[in-house]
């Protein structure tokens, strides 16, 4: 009876392992890299949000003129300089958020309230529109910009499942600056 040799591991006997290695190794690796492609743009995205909330508010603070106020009362020198304000805000964060309308173009919002106000963050604890700002800390006015973008409705990469656990329903970026009262009588 002619005597067999047990079959020598090669090259060729490995080929089964490596497979079943790669199996079990390449879905660790796929979401490690998935969650850090995921992170990372939500990471760039929040922060373009901040960027144009400060530049909206930085836009509102240089803010100064306003045509024809010569002819106006204080009162509607003040209500035009707010009004004003708000809007060249908003424009400037819109714009500096444009970047992301090929996705879904962020809200931008603007408002300003007493700096007592602020008890929560969008200046929603404000008892109504501001009438007049002062110059001391408990009666200087701000303006709050927030410029939010709804991550949760339109995702920049598909959700995988289990992710949508631990990715935020929308992102929040703001920003807001103190009004001394003088400037905006001017």
């Amino acid at each position: 009876m002619p005597r067999r040799h047990p079959r020598k591991a090669g090259p060729r006997g490995q080929t089964g392992a490596t497979i079943v290695e790669f199996a079990f190794v390449f879905p660790v690796v796929f979401l490690l890299f998935y969650g850090l492609l995921t992170y990372t743009l939500i990471f760039t995205i929040r922060m373009g949000l901040q960027h144009s909330a400060e530049e909206g508010a930085r836009a509102a603070l240089r803010y100064q003129t306003i045509d024809g106020a010569a002819a106006m009362t204080a009162d509607e020198r003040f209500a035009a300089q707010v009004a004003s304000r708000i809007s060249v805000a908003e424009s400037t964060a819109r714009q500096q958020a444009s970047w992301m309308n090929g996705w879904t173009a962020p809200t931008v919002s603007a408002q300003v309230c007493l700096s007592g106000d602020a008890g929560s963050a969008d200046c929603s604890g404000a008892a109504g529109p501001v009438t007049s700002c002062g110059t001391s800390l408990t009666d200087i006015c701000q303006i709050v910009v927030t410029v939010q973008f709804p991550y949760a409705a339109q995702p920049i990469l598909p959700s995988l499942p289990g992710f949508g656990l631990i990715v935020p329903d929308r992102l929040v970026g703001q920003a807001r600056v103190l009004l001394d009262g003088r400037t905006l009588s001017i």
